[in-house]
Parts: C-alpha cells; structure tokens; sequence
C-alpha cells in the first residue's frame, strides 16, 4: 500500500510504504509526484517504509522506467524504514538521483522531518 501525502506552501512530499507495491499503486504515486514536482514546486520527498513485503516485478520496472525520471527531480530525500537493508540500499540511489538522502530509523521520524524541511 502507497500513502502519498501533501501540505499546501510546503515542499514536501510525505509518502508511507505498506506491505507489498502494486504496479498500480505505484504508477498513480509517480503520476502525482510528476505533477507536484513540475507544477507546485514540491522538492522533497520524505518515504516511510515499514513492514515492507516486496514489490510486483511490474512494479520494479515501472519504477526503473517512470520513476528513475522522476527521482532526478528531487532535491532532498529522506528515507524512514524499520529494515536496516532498506536504509543500506540508500547508497544505490545515489546513481539514479541528485538528490541528497538520508535514512533514519523508524523511530527517527521527527529527526527526519526536521531534516527535510530544513
């Protein structure tokens, strides 16, 4: 389950990660963010994942093909997960995007709040 997730004069784009990613889910998430990143200015991107299941094969080359596009477009990441692989990965993300990121703990998530708004 993707819940994305926007406040009015804020750059941010609030996005929680549920289970397991559906093509679907994850194509209307990168449609919403294209608009919020080219059309209100949204910059950054808070993503918290937790008990993640896996994502639909689908879903994985959606992500390489729509959303790697997307990605570059983002100033600052901060990534919030409670699977210390996931915050590892964070490295890899690296080549697809210019955006600094940052991973916190599940228990970090007004640290990273503070840190994308900053």
């Amino acid at each position: 389950m993707i819940l994305y997730r926007t406040t009015p004069d804020s750059p941010v784009i609030e996005i929680s990660v549920e289970g397991k990613i559906t093509d679907h889910e994850l194509r209307e998430a990168i449609e919403r963010m294209r608009g919020d990143l080219e059309l209100n200015g949204k910059t950054r991107v808070l993503e918290r994942i937790a008990q993640f299941s896996g994502i639909e094969p689908k879903a994985l080359w959606t992500d390489m093909t729509l959303g790697v596009a997307v990605a570059r477009k983002v100033k600052r990441a901060a990534v919030v997960a409670d699977a210390g692989w996931i915050r590892a990965s964070m490295h890899l993300a690296r080549f697809f995007t210019k955006a600094e990121i940052k991973a916190f703990h599940v228990n970090e998530l007004d640290q990273a709040r503070v840190w994308i708004n900053a």
